[in-house]
């Protein structure tokens, strides 16, 4: 059956319009279409623009996929050591930084790694002056501290040994309906604790590679409204963290009634804003004067990092 473009909503969606709505626009809208090798030129242009990633992005997709191994072992019943992660996963990462700088990427983009590091030629990536060298370790180093913390942290026992049925998520891609509208929730781990009690609470973990921010706890909150929809959860046997793996920090979330009505605000409120602007990317390329640029003040936040600075008249 082939796939339609529609609006949709998740955490990560909300907080790429609410940044820019001009990178909302190409990465919604004018890469739609993209796929294909006789796309319009520009919609192909946008499509792999946004297929790229950065180094930061593509270690903290090694440490995801690290750890959601190490539980399919477990579900196997089979083991894997911290030495044992991190080798893979600085063989990994050196794979995917190779594959970007050899072009390798080129002959399946959606399916490879290219860096936006290498496209536009950054200085912090340069091997002729030892930059890379230097950018490179900082991520190593970073995936190395990640899988320690998850291997070795005693806050996070009981989640490692959790019995594999009592599992009910890991980095699974799920919807579920709201006000009309798709909304995708993937939450990192999720699992039923086992205790002396009747009904065992879910503990759901969000795994971080990065810093703290403002839109962790919203996104555990919309997690957590997902385990009351999809599996009938009450909120008082929910529990929540994000698990900030470089640092060995834990958040703990309290997720009651009230904040979920709140979350719930929130989604309405930003899905409204969302569909004001949406179009069918089927039939048309939209104009993009309907998704502004940030102001001035703000490019230097903003820009620098984005994929698509040559698609902006902002470089």
């Amino acid at each position: 059956m082939a796939i339609v473009h529609e609006l949709s909503w998740s955490t990560s969606r909300a907080r790429t319009f609410s940044g820019c709505r001009r990178r909302y626009y190409f990465d919604y809208y004018l890469s739609w279409l993209g796929w294909g090798s006789r796309a319009d030129p520009e919609r192909r242009q946008a499509y792999l623009l946004k297929k790229m990633t950065r180094l930061p992005m593509f270690a903290g997709d090694i440490v995801h996929r690290g750890i959601a191994e190490y539980f399919a072992r477990r579900d196997q019943g089979l083991g894997w050591s911290a030495e044992e992660a991190i080798a893979w996963g600085t063989q990994e990462l050196r794979r995917g930084y190779k594959e970007s700088r050899d072009g390798g990427w080129k002959a399946k983009p959606a399916k490879s790694i290219r860096l936006a590091e290498h496209h536009y030629a950054e200085e912090r990536i340069s091997e002729e002056t030892g930059a890379a060298g230097d950018y490179g370790r900082r991520y190593v180093e970073r995936i190395a501290a990640c899988f320690r913390t998850f291997f070795e942290a005693p806050a996070l026992d009981g989640a490692r040994t959790s019995d594999p049925g009592d599992w009910l998520a890991c980095e699974d891609m799920s919807t579920f309906d709201l006000f009309d509208t798709k909304v995708f929730a993937v939450p990192d781990f999720a699992y039923l604790e086992r205790t002396a009690e009747a009904e065992p609470p879910v503990r759901i973990i969000d795994w971080k590679t990065g810093a703290p921010s403002d839109a962790d706890r919203f996104q555990l909150e919309v997690y957590a409204f997902y385990a009351r929809e999809r599996w009938g959860i009450p909120t008082e046997r929910t529990t929540a963290a994000d698990v900030y793996l470089q640092e060995g920090e834990i958040s703990e979330v309290s997720v009651g009634d009230a904040e979920l009505e709140d979350a719930l605000s929130r989604i309405e409120s930003s899905l409204g804003e969302m569909r004001a602007v949406h179009f069918d990317a089927d039939r048309s390329k939209g104009d993009p004067g309907d998704f502004p640029m940030v102001p001035e003040n703000e490019a230097a936040r903003h820009c620098s990092s984005c994929n698509y600075r040559e698609l902006c008249d902002r470089a």
